[in-house]
């Protein structure tokens, strides 16, 4: 949306100034510079493919409009510069050739999110399924590693964005295998697969349906004799991933699952999602789908979701910018709780875990689930303990057997569990 501001100012500029023809070379420089460094953890090649593609197509009209206009946030537009370049010639020569701005908005505004859909867009009998596998794997590049988390988070997590060029196809809820290279000490063999929850839906986040996103925490282990990590002990996978540069391969299986899937023919479907740390990967594939992307999931959808997401503390806390912004938007239609175990108190004055904080709403969340909500848990397997003893608690304060209701939960397949 911000990108297409800028393009929309472009075109106004053009149509209402006709000093936007000249531009300063100082001022051109000025925003190459800026341009350039938007994409600077991309390869050579494509910030001066980028910046060719501009300056070839525009030449000083580009730098009046970006001058004007003002350029978007780095982290958002980086990727964005890349993959709109065409879209960007297109704006430009509809401005060249003196169109109107609302036939510049029309072009920008028809771009949707509905080319990787079934048919309906709800049926999951053609959902991909173990495409690839451990002696046929498929092979991806990465776009970008970022660390996700501030400095006083407990450990270090990663989001990882794979280029598949379109070919590595999946669904949402969907986990992707990842082999390791190198070969085992104990025995010499190869890696084992690891799996992880895919963080991104079908279409990536740039949206054309090349990519796929990953949310990692490197796994260290703490040597109390030697008051250090022991490097030794640290997990071979998610530390090759989470030291992975742009233009690293990645060897990729699956991809694999099907209990995480939402259910979306009925539109009005609630979803209560429950994670804890990385455990919140496929729920930003969910809210991506249902709240940001301009797929037929999203036009239909009028429910609401509801993510409870435990962590140590504030600066542990992943993608709250997203969620912040969808919360802003959709107010009646996604509730967004946090559980900080290091922060915050439960009603008993200690420490505010998953479990507490749901049962704070546990009314609530009972009866969406009698109404017929699905729930989701995804994270480390220590959650479900708590959880499910938080919940069989309540169950018997309302005269329920919980053993059945949860029973119950499970045939109308409202009930999905995914922990590791």
């Amino acid at each position: 949306m911000m990108m297409k501001n800028v393009y929309l100012a472009f075109v106004v500029s053009l149509l209402s100034s006709a000093s936007a023809f000249v531009a300063p070379l100082n001022q051109q420089s000025q925003v190459q510079n800026v341009a350039l460094n938007m994409v600077d953890d991309r390869a050579p090649s494509k910030k001066q493919k980028v910046w060719k593609a501009m300056k070839r197509t525009t030449g000083a009209l580009a730098t009046v409009a970006l001058s004007t206009a003002g350029l978007p946030p780095i982290a958002n537009a980086a990727a964005e510069v890349v993959e709109t370049a065409e879209n960007t010639k297109k704006i430009l020569a509809v401005g060249a050739g003196v169109a109107t701005a609302v036939a510049a908005s029309k072009l920008l505004g028809t771009k949707k999110q509905n080319f990787l859909e079934a048919s309906p867009y709800w049926d999951q009998s053609t959902i991909p399924l173990n495409t690839f596998k451990n002696k046929a794997p498929f092979t991806g590049k990465v776009v970008s590693t970022k660390r996700i988390v501030g400095p006083k988070a407990t450990g270090e997590t990663c989001h990882i964005i794979i280029d598949s060029k379109g070919d590595y196809k999946y669904w949402e809820g969907q986990s992707m295998g990842v082999i390791p290279p190198g070969n085992r000490e104990k025995d010499g063999k190869p890696h084992a697969v690891r799996l992880y929850s895919i963080a991104s839906t079908r279409y990536g986040d740039d949206m054309t349906g090349k990519t796929s996103s990953l949310c990692v925490r490197r796994a260290t282990y703490w040597c109390p004799e030697l008051k250090a990590d022991d490097p030794a002990k640290k997990g071979i996978c998610s530390n090759f991933l989470c030291d992975t540069k742009p233009g690293d391969d990645i060897v990729m299986t699956g991809p694999a699952g099907k209990v995480m899937l939402m259910p979306e023919e009925d539109p009005s479907t609630n979803y209560i999602m429950v994670a804890t740390g990385t455990g919140i990967a496929p729920y930003r594939g969910f809210v991506r789908r249902l709240f940001t992307e301009k797929s037929p999931a999203a036009e239909a959808y009028k429910g609401q979701a509801w993510l409870f997401l435990g962590v140590a503390n504030s600066d542990a806390l992943l993608y709250d910018d997203e969620w912040q912004e969808v919360k802003e938007r959709f107010p009646d239609n996604f509730i967004l709780d946090y559980a900080l175990s290091r922060e915050q108190e439960n009603k008993k004055g200690g420490k505010m875990y998953i479990q507490d904080k749901m049962e704070e709403y546990a009314d609530e969340i009972f009866n969406k689930l009698d109404a017929g909500a699905h729930i989701y848990f995804c994270g480390l397997k220590g959650m479900m303990p708590g959880i499910q003893d938080m919940l069989k608690g309540v169950a018997e304060s309302k005269d329920l057997d919980y053993d059945e209701w949860l029973k119950g939960l499970k045939s109308n397949k409202q009930w999905h569990v995914e922990v590791y």
